[in-house]
């Protein structure tokens, strides 16, 4: 059996995994036109060792290697199913006669291992591109050439998705047009050359402040003998939107080394955020209101300061209404928390201050969220002062203030008052300051 391997001269030594097409009149370039005949039947090459057809077209599987995973300059990642793993062969063909001929196309070529025989993978990348490898090695995609004429080459990866446990193989090339078992070319892969990436901690703030985005990391260790793609899509679910959008983790890990992602997700509003990564961890964030103290200032989500003061705690209030005045007595058991609320416009465009229904007071465990009380101009005792009616545009620079007054059980002390200002920033979610005395 007659044996030849590519001369470095020939276009078909250039730098493994760089496809090119390209015509050269260099007669010097080709082995002799007419090859010696093989022996029937399928011809056994070697990795590195090239085979010949009668039509002068030549073919070699130059190298394969094992990899967990491929990624193209694009960014499109090929990641092989759980228990699997890839092997890349750098193919290259060229035409050695005379005349124009078809060069061997990826679908004549199929690997055996283990008893099972593969198709090479189709990898596309994005629309627009020519797909090109970035990890683990660089190139092109290998592509046929058709009517290719003499000196024309082509080079480049072909991938095969096959299980990781397997060691030797078999790349077998076809006739495609008679079915036939051309050649083929063995070499084998070591299973301990794969690298073995995990994910080894999810880290989440157990409580985040409203407003600024929740920040979180993830850590990833490979403990095998290459360096890996991780690519692992996280999840969100929060407690006003389920399937709220997630997002992707994506880095490469060198043997032996611990490689940490941070992320981060939005936090508009009090809600819990629960941070999931496939298949073993899932943390829970408590996202809580911005904290205030009484007769401090807080700037809202549209820019307009809002300072709301030490509550005074009675059992009535007298009311300014029309000119004439009535006592307000609470409810058995219920006292009133009255607080004066200034809002005041820094910025250089008209905006509007809050609602006055967006005010709600906790005291001692009981809620009251309505501070609507009817068309009262505001208060005389225990202060004097216009009621807050709130949803007005406040001109730059403007600044307005009123007073609300809600219930809170008889014998609750200002220590154990809050009062809250949510902002609406999206369907499901408030953002909200809590003013309470200072701790």
């Amino acid at each position: 059996m007659h044996r030849r391997t590519f001369l470095t001269s020939l276009a078909l030594a250039s730098t493994a995994g760089c496809t090119t097409k390209t015509d050269s009149s260099a007669a010097s370039s080709r082995t002799e036109a007419t090859p010696t005949p093989e022996a029937s039947g399928p011809v056994q090459r070697s990795v590195g060792e090239s085979y010949s057809r009668s039509n002068g077209a030549t073919i070699v599987v130059a190298s394969a290697r094992f990899s967990g995973a491929a990624r193209l300059d694009d960014g499109t990642t090929i990641s092989p199913e759980p228990g699997n793993a890839l092997i890349l062969a750098d193919v290259r063909s060229a035409n050695t006669g005379e005349s124009v001929v078809n060069l061997p196309s990826r679908d004549s070529l199929a690997l055996i291992t283990g008893g099972s025989q593969y198709r090479p993978l189709k990898p596309k990348g994005k629309p627009g591109g020519e797909p090109t490898l970035s990890f683990p090695l660089g190139g092109t995609l290998y592509e046929t050439a058709e009517d290719a004429h003499p000196n024309v080459t082509a080079l480049g990866w072909v991938f095969f998705e096959v299980p990781a446990d397997s060691t030797d193989f078999r790349i077998s090339l076809s006739d495609s047009q008679s079915s036939t078992l051309e050649a083929y070319w063995e070499g084998t892969v070591d299973p301990s050359s794969l690298p073995d990436v995990e994910l080894t901690s999810l880290d989440v703030p157990e409580e985040h402040v409203n407003g600024d985005p929740i920040e979180f990391s993830v850590s990833v260790t490979n403990t095998g003998g290459s360096a890996g793609l991780f690519n692992q899509r996280f999840s969100v679910a929060r407690s006003t939107e389920p399937n709220a959008p997630g997002g992707v983790l994506d880095t490469t890990v060198e043997p032996g080394e611990t490689v940490t992602i941070e992320r981060t997700v939005p936090a508009k509003g009090v809600q819990d955020v629960t941070i999931a990564v496939p298949p073993a961890f899932e943390k829970t964030t408590h996202v809580v209101p911005t904290k205030a103290q009484f007769g401090s200032s807080h700037e809202l989500p549209n820019g307009v300061k809002l300072r709301v003061s030490k509550p005074t705690v009675s059992d009535t209030v007298w009311v300014d209404e029309n000119g004439s005045g009535f006592e307000n007595h609470s409810l058995d058991r219920r006292s009133f928390a009255v607080f004066e609320i200034t809002a005041w416009n820094p910025t250089d465009s008209t905006i509007s201050e809050p609602d006055k229904d967006w005010f709600e007071v906790e005291g001692n465990g009981f809620v009251d969220s309505n501070s609507n009380r009817g068309f009262a101009r505001g208060l005389r005792e225990p202060v004097e002062m216009p009621y807050f009616r709130g949803s007005r545009e406040l001109a730059p620079g403007e600044t307005t203030n009123g007073v609300l007054y809600f219930d809170v059980p008889k014998n609750t002390s200002v220590d154990e008052i809050a009062c809250r200002v949510k902002w609406p920033v999206t369907e499901r979610s408030n953002k909200v300051c809590e003013w309470k005395m200072s701790e």
